[in-house]
């Protein structure tokens, strides 16, 4: 018994497979890729925002569109140049999602915002104040820190694992430079 698929539909199981392994890529890329690129030893935390999540899950969807286009408009010049598009817009996304990143250590706080070209480094010195919002516990959102730099820039940081790790250090450090730190609760 000979089967033999339509090119297409190999294009199908392609993107199918990319769909149903995303999940997992989707939550362990950003760090790995974080600490993979940024890591140093004395950094206390290496943070990957929120919103690379979702660019990367964005960069993932744009493959899969990629696949499926060849699969719906079957293989043709218009349906390869429009996939080859997505994988392109996927490249850049993806390239931009490596860029973004939040470290804390003893000597400074340094970032990247995603989608920017400019590194952000600020001696601890720098630092204006810090308003930590609380959330309660059967709120869904997590508790926060903004820090609000002389220069007028500011830096959101959510409490995650990795935060709740470090918060106390955190927390002393600011006090011992006579940072103010604000307690907001968030309702």
């Amino acid at each position: 018994m000979d089967r033999r698929y339509d090119a297409r539909h190999i294009f199908l199981a392609i993107g199918a497979c990319i769909a149903l392994i995303s999940p997992v890529f989707i939550l362990l890329m950003p760090l790995v890729l974080v600490n993979a690129l940024y890591y140093q030893r004395d950094i206390w935390i290496l943070y990957a925002p929120s919103e690379n999540y979702l660019a990367y899950g964005f960069s993932i969807f744009l493959v899969v569109l990629a696949c499926a286009l060849l699969w719906l408009l079957d293989i043709r010049k218009a349906s390869i140049g429009l996939a080859i598009t997505c994988l392109i817009a996927s490249g850049v996304v993806f390239y931009y999602v490596t860029l973004s990143y939040v470290t804390l250590s003893d000597e400074e706080i340094s970032y990247r915002k995603l989608f920017s070209q400019e590194k952000k480094n600020y001696d601890w010195e720098e630092l204006g104040q810090v308003l930590y919002y609380e959330k309660l516990p059967e709120d869904k959102d997590l508790s926060y820190y903004e820090f609000y730099f002389k220069d007028g820039e500011m830096l959101t940081i959510k409490r995650d694992n990795y935060v709740t790790d470090i918060q106390r250090g955190l927390n002393s450090k600011v006090r011992f430079l006579n940072i103010p730190l604000v307690y907001v609760e968030d309702k």
